[in-house]
């Protein structure tokens, strides 16, 4: 199977072929990964590769696929679709909730300056806690939600200026 995505400005196309021992191949680019691919009794997915696990959950929505890979959310983009980070021409981005949940924990203000990959804030949904995060270096310029608020899936949560173009 080939699936191709975007994320944060990149184009990813991978290849997945399962093996005749029921274990699976991932091919990105020029790396090959051996992965064993089991479900797991709440939805997700139990992925070991390289000698790791990771507990991944996916969820869909049009071409949007949300992908949270142990506790990090990632928003992937089949290309030619728009994205749910409303990007500017300014580098300004609307950060959005990926499912329905709760706001559990900010971890960051209005004005604060944040590095990529920085947890803005976390959400519970289905007993899983998801990290918005940051998509590049640069400032949050507001916070729309506060702690114990319920959001719905594509609310926007925080507005996001990159200090470079790649929000």
């Amino acid at each position: 199977m080939r699936y191709t995505y975007q994320h944060n400005g990149q184009t990813y196309t991978l290849n997945l072929e399962q093996q005749p021992d029921g274990q699976y191949v991932v091919t990105i680019g020029d790396r090959t990964i051996p992965v064993n691919i089991q479900s797991i009794s709440n939805g997700g997915w139990r992925l070991s590769l390289n000698g790791q696990s990771h507990i991944v959950y996916t969820a869909k929505q049009g071409d949007q696929r949300f992908v949270q890979v142990d506790g990090a959310s990632y928003t992937l983009t089949v290309p030619g679709t728009k994205s749910t980070r409303r990007a500017t021409q300014t580098g300004e981005a609307d950060l959005v909730a990926q499912m329905p949940g709760q706001v559990i924990a900010l971890l960051v203000q209005a004005g604060e300056e944040t590095t990529r990959g920085q947890t803005l804030m976390i959400l519970e949904a289905m007993k899983m806690e998801i990290r918005v995060t940051a998509p590049a270096d640069g400032q949050v310029k507001a916070v729309l939600v506060q702690q114990g608020t319920v959001v719905e899936r594509g609310q926007r949560l925080v507005v996001f200026e990159s200090t470079n173009s790649s929000a």
